[in-house]
């Protein structure tokens, strides 16, 4: 009896005050909306703690493996061996032939190129060089039949402090824009920019050809959709002016032995960035974005190995692998690798989607490879002359 009556009061109480309960839920569903954010935010914060620790495990596996790695240039080593070994088969030691796909000892021993006329040359030319200006530098900027590249490429170098002027490498088979027509590009600096024509050749090695009425020592060859942001270029600037012999660049490479069975003495070019940033290594940048003492350009001209220049435009592939190998001859030093953040190298990856050109080809990386393995042999070296060094 005691037990209705306090329920039936209890009911009554709730229908003379019905803002009692509804207060009451609101108020739980505050609680629970706020345990539910806390949740989230604790979620959250174990998810974060779970992959920094992924990430700094990766960054100590690095280390070791970096730690754990040959020393540097123990693969010029392995072409010395190697070359050694074809000479020997092609003598007739060891029983047997030539290895298929290796230089034949005939052609290891062709070439006549004397790196030591090479070094006299530079030497002759650095005292010329030196008298040039190194307050400022010239752009170099490639380009053929991408009029939109071009003309983005000129806007946001004519932008960027130190650049003197603007030297637009024109191949194409028309005659190039003159000043003040439509295409000429240089309203923000008149007179900045100067087209240098190569009406009668397309060849991919007219960016290393010699300029007239240069001013500066330092050049910076690149290509029409590569924009390296003004401050970055700034520091590869100054990069360069503490290593003026070297090759300043911001598109890291290296090379690496081919170990399958019957590739003889050949070489991988390696260009995966994953690879790269494991390793921490490179022998090579890229002249797409590189600075360099103008002297490199006569050198190029005048003191390459016969047949290179020929090699180079008939595979349309390899003239800035050419011109690495020069300078490290010459100098016997890695080049310098200028890095940029990551946020430009992975708009740079996605910018070059679907864009059509040289390095889009399927099997552009392997053709790299064997212009690494065939420049060995014209150049005349056993130890391959690049020389590694880590980022």
């Amino acid at each position: 009896m005691s037990r209705r009556v306090a329920t039936a009061s209890a009911s009554a109480t709730l229908h003379r005050n019905p803002g009692v309960n509804r207060s009451r839920s609101v108020g739980s569903k505050r609680d629970g909306g706020y345990a539910s954010g806390g949740g989230y935010t604790r979620r959250w914060l174990r998810h974060a703690s779970i992959a920094f620790c992924v990430w700094m495990c990766v960054l100590a596996l690095r280390t070791a493996s970096r730690a754990l790695a040959p020393e540097l240039n123990h693969h010029r080593d392995h072409g010395a061996r190697c070359a050694a070994n074809v000479r020997a088969r092609g003598n007739g030691g060891g029983g047997g032939g030539v290895t298929e796909g290796a230089p034949s000892d005939e052609k290891m021993n062709d070439a006549v190129w004397d790196v030591n006329a090479a070094r006299e040359r530079a030497r002759a030319l650095t005292t010329d060089s030196e008298s040039l200006s190194t307050r400022s530098f010239t752009v170099l900027l490639n380009t053929y039949e991408r009029r939109d590249s071009l003309q983005r490429a000129v806007q946001h170098y004519s932008r960027c402090r130190s650049v003197s002027s603007i030297r637009v490498v024109w191949s194409e088979r028309t005659d190039p824009p003159r000043r003040g027509e439509p295409g000429y590009y240089s309203k923000r600096r008149p007179g900045l920019v100067r087209y240098d024509a190569h009406v009668a050749s397309t060849s991919i090695q007219n960016r290393f050809e010699p300029l007239s009425e240069l001013r500066t020592r330092a050049v910076f060859n690149v290509d029409d959709d590569v924009r390296i942001p003004c401050r970055t270029l700034e520091s590869g600037y100054r990069l360069w002016k503490r290593n003026p012999d070297a090759l300043v660049g911001y598109y890291a490479r290296n090379y690496a032995p081919i170990t399958t069975p019957g590739d003889g003495c050949s070489w991988k070019y390696v260009a995966n960035e994953l690879s790269l940033w494991w390793s921490g290594r490179y022998s090579i940048v890229l002249t797409k974005a590189a600075f360099m003492d103008q002297k490199y350009l006569t050198l190029y001209k005048e003191h390459l190995p016969a047949g290179v220049r020929e090699y180079v435009d008939e595979g349309k592939n390899g003239e800035d692998i050419a011109m690495q190998f020069l300078v490290s001859s010459i100098t016997n030093e890695p080049p310098k690798y200028a890095p940029a953040s990551l946020l430009y190298y992975t708009m740079a990856k996605l910018g070059g989607i679907g864009r059509s050109g040289i390095s889009s080809s399927s099997n552009h990386h392997a053709r790299r490879g064997d212009a690494i393995t065939d420049f060995q042999r014209m150049f005349g070296f056993d130890r391959i002359p690049l020389v590694e060094t880590t980022i």
